[in-house]
Protein backbone atom coordinates (compact mmCIF):
# COMPACT_ATOMS: atom_id res chain seq x y z
CA UNK A 1 0.00 0.00 0.00
CA UNK A 2 2.98 2.53 -0.94
CA UNK A 3 2.01 5.89 -1.27
CA UNK A 4 -1.62 5.72 -1.18
CA UNK A 5 -3.65 7.61 0.50
CA UNK A 6 -7.95 6.87 1.99
CA UNK A 7 -10.39 9.23 1.26
CA UNK A 8 -13.13 8.53 3.43
CA UNK A 9 -15.95 10.44 1.87
CA UNK A 10 -18.53 11.51 5.13
CA UNK A 11 -20.33 14.09 3.86
CA UNK A 12 -24.04 13.03 2.49
CA UNK A 13 -26.89 13.64 3.93
CA UNK A 14 -28.33 10.36 3.04
CA UNK A 15 -32.72 10.78 3.01
CA UNK A 16 -33.40 6.77 2.28
CA UNK A 17 -32.98 6.68 5.88
CA UNK A 18 -35.31 8.81 7.52
CA UNK A 19 -36.14 9.45 10.05
CA UNK A 20 -32.86 8.54 11.50
CA UNK A 21 -30.81 10.05 9.01
CA UNK A 22 -31.09 13.97 8.99
CA UNK A 23 -29.15 16.65 6.99
CA UNK A 24 -27.34 17.13 10.66
CA UNK A 25 -26.77 13.41 11.57
CA UNK A 26 -26.45 11.40 8.03
CA UNK A 27 -27.00 7.74 8.20
CA UNK A 28 -22.95 7.18 8.28
CA UNK A 29 -23.00 7.90 11.88
CA UNK A 30 -26.02 6.36 14.15
CA UNK A 31 -23.96 3.15 16.04
CA UNK A 32 -25.67 0.37 13.49
CA UNK A 33 -23.19 -2.49 13.31
CA UNK A 34 -22.96 -3.96 16.94
CA UNK A 35 -21.91 -0.91 18.70
CA UNK A 36 -20.22 0.78 15.62
CA UNK A 37 -21.16 3.50 13.10
CA UNK A 38 -20.61 2.96 9.67
CA UNK A 39 -18.74 5.33 9.41
CA UNK A 40 -16.05 4.08 12.23
CA UNK A 41 -15.78 0.78 10.70
CA UNK A 42 -14.97 2.66 7.19
CA UNK A 43 -12.53 4.33 8.97
CA UNK A 44 -10.96 1.93 10.69
CA UNK A 45 -11.02 -0.39 7.40
CA UNK A 46 -8.73 2.41 5.60
CA UNK A 47 -6.56 2.67 9.31
CA UNK A 48 -6.26 -1.09 8.42
CA UNK A 49 -4.80 -0.42 4.61
CA UNK A 50 -2.69 2.46 5.16
CA UNK A 51 -2.34 3.67 8.87
CA UNK A 52 -4.26 6.85 10.30
CA UNK A 53 -1.96 9.01 9.27
CA UNK A 54 -2.53 8.52 5.75
CA UNK A 55 -6.45 8.54 6.35
CA UNK A 56 -8.28 11.66 4.68
CA UNK A 57 -11.90 12.51 6.00
CA UNK A 58 -13.59 14.91 3.33
CA UNK A 59 -17.11 15.95 5.05
CA UNK A 60 -19.22 19.16 5.62
CA UNK A 61 -17.52 21.54 7.79
CA UNK A 62 -20.79 21.61 10.12
CA UNK A 63 -19.98 17.77 11.12
CA UNK A 64 -16.55 17.81 11.87
CA UNK A 65 -17.58 17.72 15.77
CA UNK A 66 -19.36 14.42 14.47
CA UNK A 67 -16.22 13.31 12.77
CA UNK A 68 -14.22 13.66 15.90
CA UNK A 69 -16.42 12.51 18.50
CA UNK A 70 -16.41 9.67 16.55
CA UNK A 71 -13.03 9.20 16.07
CA UNK A 72 -11.04 10.25 19.07
CA UNK A 73 -7.63 11.24 18.47
CA UNK A 74 -7.68 11.31 14.53
CA UNK A 75 -5.44 14.60 13.54
CA UNK A 76 -8.25 17.08 12.45
CA UNK A 77 -5.35 18.32 9.96
CA UNK A 78 -6.83 14.82 7.88
CA UNK A 79 -10.04 16.11 7.72
CA UNK A 80 -11.23 17.80 4.25
CA UNK A 81 -13.96 20.22 5.10
CA UNK A 82 -16.55 21.20 2.45
CA UNK A 83 -18.14 24.68 3.25
CA UNK A 84 -21.03 23.04 1.22
CA UNK A 85 -22.34 19.85 -0.35
CA UNK A 86 -21.58 20.18 -4.17
CA UNK A 87 -21.81 16.27 -4.99
CA UNK A 88 -18.67 13.92 -5.48
CA UNK A 89 -16.58 15.78 -8.33
CA UNK A 90 -15.88 18.76 -6.30
CA UNK A 91 -15.50 16.79 -2.93
CA UNK A 92 -12.63 14.38 -4.19
CA UNK A 93 -11.67 17.22 -6.38
CA UNK A 94 -10.34 19.01 -3.62
CA UNK A 95 -9.10 15.91 -1.81
CA UNK A 96 -6.81 14.90 -4.66
CA UNK A 97 -5.60 18.55 -4.44
CA UNK A 98 -4.61 17.48 -0.94
CA UNK A 99 -3.28 14.33 -1.83
CA UNK A 100 -0.84 15.74 -4.91
CA UNK A 101 -0.16 18.96 -2.51
CA UNK A 102 1.06 16.03 0.64
CA UNK A 103 2.52 13.56 -1.54
CA UNK A 104 3.47 14.33 -5.41
CA UNK A 105 2.49 11.22 -7.63
CA UNK A 106 0.26 9.86 -4.52
CA UNK A 107 -2.47 7.37 -5.61
CA UNK A 108 -5.82 7.78 -3.80
CA UNK A 109 -8.57 5.41 -2.67
CA UNK A 110 -11.74 6.94 -2.35
CA UNK A 111 -14.36 5.23 -0.19
CA UNK A 112 -17.78 5.97 0.71
CA UNK A 113 -18.46 5.58 4.45
CA UNK A 114 -21.86 4.16 4.48
CA UNK A 115 -21.28 1.36 2.72
CA UNK A 116 -20.92 -2.50 4.76
CA UNK A 117 -17.55 -4.79 3.57
CA UNK A 118 -16.89 -7.78 4.78
CA UNK A 119 -14.24 -9.75 5.32
CA UNK A 120 -11.09 -7.42 5.43
CA UNK A 121 -8.95 -9.63 3.92
CA UNK A 122 -10.82 -9.67 0.40
CA UNK A 123 -11.21 -5.81 0.40
CA UNK A 124 -7.58 -5.54 1.05
CA UNK A 125 -6.33 -8.20 -1.45
CA UNK A 126 -8.89 -6.25 -4.30
CA UNK A 127 -6.99 -3.15 -3.59
CA UNK A 128 -4.18 -4.49 -3.92
CA UNK A 129 -4.97 -6.42 -7.65
CA UNK A 130 -5.98 -2.35 -8.24
CA UNK A 131 -2.94 -1.06 -7.12
CA UNK A 132 -1.08 -3.64 -9.33
CA UNK A 133 -3.05 -2.26 -12.37
CA UNK A 134 -2.02 1.12 -11.25
CA UNK A 135 1.45 0.13 -11.35
CA UNK A 136 1.16 -0.71 -15.14
CA UNK A 137 -1.02 1.87 -16.68
CA UNK A 138 -2.34 5.33 -15.68
CA UNK A 139 -6.21 5.39 -15.71
CA UNK A 140 -9.09 5.34 -13.22
CA UNK A 141 -10.17 2.40 -11.53
CA UNK A 142 -13.39 1.32 -9.97
CA UNK A 143 -14.22 -1.48 -8.23
CA UNK A 144 -16.72 -3.47 -9.65
CA UNK A 145 -19.16 -5.97 -7.47
CA UNK A 146 -20.49 -9.05 -8.91
CA UNK A 147 -24.32 -8.57 -8.43
CA UNK A 148 -26.55 -11.34 -6.86
CA UNK A 149 -29.70 -9.74 -8.04
CA UNK A 150 -31.73 -7.47 -10.45
CA UNK A 151 -31.27 -4.14 -7.44
CA UNK A 152 -32.71 -0.71 -8.75
CA UNK A 153 -31.24 1.14 -6.18
CA UNK A 154 -27.65 0.43 -7.14
CA UNK A 155 -25.43 1.85 -10.67
CA UNK A 156 -24.39 -0.80 -13.09
CA UNK A 157 -20.97 -1.37 -14.64
CA UNK A 158 -20.69 -3.22 -17.95
CA UNK A 159 -17.80 -4.74 -18.05
CA UNK A 160 -15.85 -4.41 -21.63
CA UNK A 161 -12.57 -6.15 -22.72
CA UNK A 162 -10.22 -7.69 -21.12
CA UNK A 163 -6.89 -5.46 -20.08
CA UNK A 164 -3.33 -6.72 -21.16
CA UNK A 165 -1.88 -5.44 -18.07
CA UNK A 166 -3.96 -7.49 -15.63
CA UNK A 167 -5.56 -10.77 -16.32
CA UNK A 168 -8.55 -10.07 -13.54
CA UNK A 169 -9.22 -6.28 -15.32
CA UNK A 170 -11.85 -4.88 -17.64
CA UNK A 171 -12.26 -2.38 -19.17
CA UNK A 172 -15.40 0.10 -18.23
CA UNK A 173 -18.07 0.13 -21.66
CA UNK A 174 -20.65 1.86 -19.81
CA UNK A 175 -22.16 3.03 -16.74
CA UNK A 176 -25.69 2.85 -16.04
CA UNK A 177 -27.66 4.50 -13.14
CA UNK A 178 -30.55 3.22 -11.28
CA UNK A 179 -32.42 0.94 -14.03
CA UNK A 180 -35.68 -0.24 -13.53
CA UNK A 181 -36.67 -3.84 -12.66
CA UNK A 182 -36.56 -5.08 -16.21
CA UNK A 183 -33.99 -3.78 -17.23
CA UNK A 184 -32.06 -4.79 -13.82
CA UNK A 185 -33.01 -8.38 -14.50
CA UNK A 186 -31.70 -8.01 -18.26
CA UNK A 187 -28.17 -6.78 -16.80
CA UNK A 188 -27.85 -9.90 -14.44
CA UNK A 189 -29.10 -12.17 -16.88
CA UNK A 190 -26.51 -10.81 -19.59
CA UNK A 191 -23.33 -12.08 -17.07
CA UNK A 192 -21.24 -8.60 -18.43
CA UNK A 193 -22.33 -6.00 -15.46
CA UNK A 194 -21.09 -5.07 -12.11
CA UNK A 195 -22.57 -3.12 -9.69
CA UNK A 196 -20.66 0.26 -9.77
CA UNK A 197 -19.46 0.19 -5.68
CA UNK A 198 -18.49 3.88 -5.67
CA UNK A 199 -14.85 2.69 -4.56
CA UNK A 200 -12.23 4.43 -6.43
CA UNK A 201 -8.73 3.72 -7.18
CA UNK A 202 -6.25 6.27 -8.83
CA UNK A 203 -2.58 9.01 -8.91
CA UNK A 204 -4.34 12.43 -7.82
CA UNK A 205 -2.82 13.48 -10.65
CA UNK A 206 -4.47 11.41 -13.34
CA UNK A 207 -7.34 12.74 -11.88
CA UNK A 208 -6.73 16.63 -11.93
CA UNK A 209 -5.95 16.18 -15.34
CA UNK A 210 -9.39 14.06 -15.84
CA UNK A 211 -11.18 17.19 -14.13
CA UNK A 212 -9.20 19.49 -16.75
CA UNK A 213 -10.50 17.88 -19.38
CA UNK A 214 -14.12 16.69 -18.35
CA UNK A 215 -15.17 19.27 -16.05
CA UNK A 216 -13.22 22.76 -16.85
CA UNK A 217 -15.40 24.87 -14.41
CA UNK A 218 -13.96 22.65 -11.92
CA UNK A 219 -10.65 22.72 -12.70
CA UNK A 220 -11.07 26.47 -13.07
CA UNK A 221 -11.98 26.22 -9.19
CA UNK A 222 -9.99 24.24 -8.20
CA UNK A 223 -6.79 25.89 -9.48
CA UNK A 224 -8.29 29.30 -7.45
CA UNK A 225 -8.32 27.40 -4.21
CA UNK A 226 -5.26 25.23 -4.79
CA UNK A 227 -2.94 28.14 -3.68
CA UNK A 228 -4.93 28.44 -0.79
CA UNK A 229 -4.39 24.90 0.92
CA UNK A 230 -3.36 24.71 4.38
CA UNK A 231 -2.78 28.80 4.72
CA UNK A 232 -4.74 31.47 6.51
CA UNK A 233 -6.94 32.52 3.70
CA UNK A 234 -8.04 28.61 2.84
CA UNK A 235 -11.21 28.80 4.72
CA UNK A 236 -12.36 32.27 3.36
CA UNK A 237 -11.22 30.81 -0.31
CA UNK A 238 -12.77 27.49 0.41
CA UNK A 239 -16.39 29.66 1.13
CA UNK A 240 -15.70 32.13 -1.78
CA UNK A 241 -14.91 29.43 -4.71
CA UNK A 242 -16.20 26.30 -3.80
CA UNK A 243 -19.73 26.71 -3.75
CA UNK A 244 -19.25 27.78 -7.15
CA UNK A 245 -18.85 24.49 -8.50
CA UNK A 246 -21.86 22.67 -10.25
CA UNK A 247 -23.61 19.75 -8.72
CA UNK A 248 -22.33 16.85 -10.63
CA UNK A 249 -21.32 13.12 -9.56
CA UNK A 250 -18.06 11.84 -10.56
CA UNK A 251 -19.84 9.05 -12.19
CA UNK A 252 -21.45 11.60 -14.55
CA UNK A 253 -19.19 14.12 -14.78
CA UNK A 254 -15.82 11.87 -15.17
CA UNK A 255 -15.96 8.10 -15.49
CA UNK A 256 -18.78 8.52 -17.88
CA UNK A 257 -16.88 10.37 -20.48
CA UNK A 258 -13.23 9.25 -19.48
CA UNK A 259 -11.77 7.02 -22.44
CA UNK A 260 -9.01 5.11 -19.48
CA UNK A 261 -11.65 3.63 -16.95
CA UNK A 262 -11.35 0.09 -15.59
CA UNK A 263 -12.35 -2.19 -13.76
CA UNK A 264 -11.69 -4.85 -10.79
CA UNK A 265 -13.68 -7.32 -9.89
CA UNK A 266 -14.22 -6.86 -6.13
CA UNK A 267 -14.17 -10.36 -4.06
CA UNK A 268 -15.49 -9.17 -0.86
CA UNK A 269 -19.18 -9.07 0.37
CA UNK A 270 -20.48 -5.21 -0.06
CA UNK A 271 -24.09 -3.52 0.73
CA UNK A 272 -24.29 0.35 0.73
CA UNK A 273 -26.57 0.03 2.53
CA UNK A 274 -29.10 2.41 0.47
CA UNK A 275 -32.26 2.01 2.62
CA UNK A 276 -33.79 0.57 5.47
CA UNK A 277 -34.62 -2.95 3.87
CA UNK A 278 -30.55 -3.67 3.62
CA UNK A 279 -30.43 -3.85 7.28
CA UNK A 280 -31.78 -7.25 6.90
CA UNK A 281 -28.97 -7.87 4.59
CA UNK A 282 -26.45 -7.35 6.84
CA UNK A 283 -28.03 -7.26 10.34
CA UNK A 284 -28.22 -11.04 12.55
CA UNK A 285 -31.51 -12.07 12.55
CA UNK A 286 -33.63 -12.98 15.08
CA UNK A 287 -35.95 -16.92 15.15
CA UNK A 288 -38.29 -14.99 12.93
CA UNK A 289 -36.10 -13.90 10.57
CA UNK A 290 -35.99 -10.10 11.91
CA UNK A 291 -33.27 -7.56 12.14
CA UNK A 292 -33.78 -5.53 15.17
CA UNK A 293 -32.16 -3.25 16.81
CA UNK A 294 -33.71 -1.73 19.98
CA UNK A 295 -36.41 -3.05 22.32
CA UNK A 296 -39.02 -5.01 20.04
CA UNK A 297 -41.68 -7.89 21.05
CA UNK A 298 -43.21 -9.36 17.77
CA UNK A 299 -46.19 -12.12 17.64
CA UNK A 300 -46.42 -13.87 14.04
CA UNK A 301 -43.86 -11.23 12.37
CA UNK A 302 -41.56 -12.21 10.02
CA UNK A 303 -38.65 -10.87 8.15
CA UNK A 304 -39.15 -7.48 9.08
CA UNK A 305 -36.25 -4.81 9.90
CA UNK A 306 -36.93 -3.28 13.38
CA UNK A 307 -35.18 -0.08 14.84
CA UNK A 308 -36.07 1.46 18.19
CA UNK A 309 -34.57 4.25 19.98
CA UNK A 310 -36.85 4.92 23.12
CA UNK A 311 -39.89 3.36 22.94
CA UNK A 312 -40.54 -0.62 23.06
CA UNK A 313 -42.20 -1.80 19.53
CA UNK A 314 -44.44 -4.56 19.30
CA UNK A 315 -45.97 -6.33 16.36
CA UNK A 316 -48.08 -8.62 15.09
CA UNK A 317 -48.79 -10.13 11.89
CA UNK A 318 -46.42 -8.47 9.59
CA UNK A 319 -44.20 -9.94 7.11
CA UNK A 320 -41.45 -8.50 5.35
CA UNK A 321 -41.80 -4.62 7.45
CA UNK A 322 -39.64 -1.74 7.72
CA UNK A 323 -40.87 -0.09 11.09
CA UNK A 324 -38.62 2.62 12.35
CA UNK A 325 -38.75 4.68 15.84
CA UNK A 326 -36.98 7.86 16.73
CA UNK A 327 -36.95 11.57 18.56
CA UNK A 328 -37.87 12.67 14.79
CA UNK A 329 -40.59 10.53 13.68
CA UNK A 330 -42.07 7.09 12.86
CA UNK A 331 -41.74 5.13 9.65
CA UNK A 332 -43.77 1.76 8.58
CA UNK A 333 -43.26 0.56 5.20
CA UNK A 334 -42.94 -3.10 3.26
CA UNK A 335 -39.07 -3.35 2.79
CA UNK A 336 -39.81 -3.71 -0.78
CA UNK A 337 -40.75 -0.07 -1.04
CA UNK A 338 -38.09 0.85 1.05
CA UNK A 339 -36.50 3.10 -2.14
CA UNK A 340 -39.47 5.75 -1.80
CA UNK A 341 -38.33 7.00 1.39
CA UNK A 342 -36.24 9.62 -0.15
CA UNK A 343 -39.36 10.96 -1.78
CA UNK A 344 -41.50 10.65 1.30
CA UNK A 345 -39.09 12.89 3.12
CA UNK A 346 -39.66 15.56 0.28
CA UNK A 347 -43.67 15.10 0.81
CA UNK A 348 -43.11 15.67 4.29
CA UNK A 349 -41.12 18.70 3.65
CA UNK A 350 -43.61 20.17 1.48
CA UNK A 351 -46.51 19.39 3.87
CA UNK A 352 -44.48 21.68 6.45
CA UNK A 353 -43.91 24.79 4.46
Amino acid sequence: MDRLFVVVLAGGSEERFWPLSTPSHPKQFPSLLEGKSFFQCTVERAAGLVGQDRVLVATRRELLPIVLQQLPGFPPENCILEPVGRDTAACIGLAALVVEGRLPGARMLVAPSDHFISPFHAFEETVRQGLLLLDRLDGLVTLGIPPTGPETGYGYILAGDAVPEHPAARRCQRFTEKPDRTTAERFVADGRYYWNSGIFLWRASTFLRAVARHLPEHWQRLQEIRPALGGDDEVATLDRVFPQMPRISVDVGILERAEEVYMIPATFAWDDVGAWSALGRILPKDECGNAVIGRHAGRDSYGCVVYGTTRPIGTIGLRDIVVVETPDGILVCPKDRAQEVKELVRMLRENQT
